[in-house]
């Protein structure tokens, strides 16, 4: 979903600190040369997703088979995360900017680069990446349901679905998020100030998520139900994801201009 500064995501692991392996997730590899891994809340995530979607497939799926057919949706649909995720990894390749690692968490993915594109134009294309990806994932499955019915072709419609709403809610204009970084480089290309770009972006981040927090405690509250404590805690990590990268590229700013002066 967001685009994290790498930090020692990369650096090799004291073997004398085996017991902190385990936090810091499971590795799945590598896929195209960059490596995979499930951050532990990646579990709950995936245990929140079957438990909401079970839902989907009644009256004609019920029971264990929905609760299965539902496991699998899970599975599908961080599998179209990490496309998305690898996207933005893949692109930012091509522009010279590495990334030490993607790891998929409770509400979605992260591509964790070695850095930040030299200018606005190559954040705009390793940010639009993702999206783009989604899109196209979704056209795919909107394509193969209308060749398919029953229980498949439900869950190839709620992919359909799933892919648009991640495109549709990372395109939203506020940093981290993909629609938040297009927006960074467009006010870094008009001010030629990337600080000042990040700066006005986060705002809008913080902004989107007071919105989620507020809405989502809202509505615990209204329905005495706690089915939108999700959005909540969403809305927690927006906040803080939108102050970790103003923090950060305020520190990048300073360090580079220390350089500058010898």
């Amino acid at each position: 979903m967001t685009r994290l500064r790498g930090g020692g995501a990369g650096r090799p692991e004291d073997p004398r600190r085996r017991g902190a392996g385990l936090w810091r997730g499971v590795g799945l590899g590598r896929v195209a040369g960059v490596p995979v891994r499930l951050d532990l809340s990646w579990f709950a995530g995936l245990a929140v997703v079957v438990v909401l979607s079970r839902e989907l497939w009644a009256p004609a799926v019920a029971g264990l088979a929905a609760v299965l057919l539902s496991a699998t949706f899970a599975v599908a649909f961080f599998a179209c995360v990490l496309v998305h995720e690898l996207a933005h990894a893949l692109v930012a390749r091509t522009i010279g900017v590495p990334t030490t690692e993607i790891r998929l968490f409770v509400f979605g993915g992260v591509a964790r680069i070695a850095g930040e594109p030299v200018d606005a134009g190559g954040e705009a294309l390793v940010a639009m990446a993702g999206p783009l990806a989604s899109v196209i994932l979704a056209g795919l499955f909107a394509l193969a349901s209308w060749g398919v019915g029953g229980p498949a072709g439900d869950l190839l419609a709620w992919l359909f679905v799933g892919n648009l709403v991640v495109a549709g809610f990372n395109l939203l204009p506020g940093f981290p998020l993909d629609g938040g970084r297009v927006a960074r480089a467009l006010v870094w290309r008009v001010t030629g100030r990337r600080v000042l770009a990040t700066r006005v972006t986060a705002v809008l981040g913080r902004t989107l998520a007071a919105v989620l927090v507020a809405g989502g405690a809202g509505a615990v509250i209204w329905q005495q139900t706690a089915r939108w404590l999700p959005q909540v805690v969403l809305g927690l990590f927006l906040w803080r994801a939108a102050a970790d990268g103003e923090r950060a590229a305020t520190d990048s700013e300073r360090l580079a201009g220390r350089a500058e002066r010898g």
